[in-house]
């Protein structure tokens, strides 16, 4: 699944051929905030992994519902991990709250997207 920086700090050397999940385990701190918008481009598996790298940090997703309601269903043994119905258009979050946003339905980048991102932070077009 490539990674194409989209906006934000500057990407890694390696991002944009690397994993997802070699992006997720460089140095994350205990604030780290990650956002995933298009739940339902996104396999459990795929989420689990990114969730898991978040040692000390935190997964919200943002979908359509039945997408939602499948992630809290089958990553119900995560902690660190939230799934909330909504849209790229209208992010059910506060400002300035996520250091990095995964998205997964692609296009350019939204004004939520800009008002949910913490500045600094990075966002990432995830093209299946």
């Amino acid at each position: 699944m490539p990674i194409v920086p989209t906006t934000g700090a500057p990407p890694h050397a390696h991002a944009a051929s690397a994993p997802i999940i070699a992006l997720m385990r460089e140095p994350l701190g205990a604030g780290d905030r990650a956002l995933v918008l298009g739940l339902a481009q996104c396999s459990s598996a795929r989420l689990r992994q990114w969730a898991e790298a978040l040692t000390e940090g935190f997964l919200v997703g943002v979908g359509e519902e039945s997408a939602v309601r499948r992630a809290r269903r089958e990553l119900a043994d995560l902690d660190n991990v939230m799934f909330s119905a909504g849209e790229r258009g209208e992010i059910p979050w506060k400002d300035d709250f996520f250091t990095l946003i995964l998205d997964a339905e692609g296009g350019a980048e939204t004004a939520e997207m800009r008002r949910v991102l913490k500045g600094g932070g990075r966002i990432y077009s995830i093209q299946p």
